[in-house]
């Protein structure tokens, strides 16, 4: 983690249980052909800034976090998955715990968010993280949770 320049800004600290586990909801456009979770699924998307959404597990359940997101994304969770402080960092970066940063008005911020920081990385660095951080959550697995309820249905 040395040649990494940590820049914290108001409300934001380091996250450092080594053991805490960071979940992040895997959504449809995660996956690939084969039907494989893509790397790109635990890296950053063209609107969150390289700064990837995820829920602190000592904060929030898997069940929790994926009823949050399914009731306020655009695109429900198709499943829990995760890695730990530890891998993250491991994996030359950390995992930033914003839930108390300041908010813009009419922003909402999922219970216990935090994100694995890709600020600052060249191309290659963020797609080395991707593919490790993949690793780690497909050696865990899937964590369980419940499918939300569709409309219609009793069970």
């Amino acid at each position: 983690m040395t040649d990494i320049a940590v820049e914290l800004r108001e409300g934001e600290q380091l996250m450092s249980d080594a053991e805490e586990i960071a979940y992040r909801q895997i959504t449809p456009r995660m996956f690939i052909d084969n039907g494989q979770i893509a790397s790109t699924a635990f890296g950053p998307n063209s609107s969150d800034n390289n700064m990837p959404s995820y829920s602190r597990s000592t904060l929030v359940s898997p069940q929790e976090a994926r009823d949050w997101h399914n009731e306020y994304a655009t695109s429900a969770s198709q499943g829990v998955w995760g890695v730990t402080v530890g891998e993250v960092i491991a994996s030359h970066s950390y995992v930033v715990d914003d839930s108390a940063s300041p908010q813009e008005q009419g922003e909402i911020r999922a219970p216990g968010h935090c994100f694995v920081d890709f600020r600052g990385l060249t191309r290659a660095q963020r797609k080395e993280l991707r593919a490790q951080l993949l690793l780690h959550a497909l050696e865990r697995g899937e964590i369980p949770t419940e499918p939300p309820v569709t409309e219609g249905q009793l069970f």
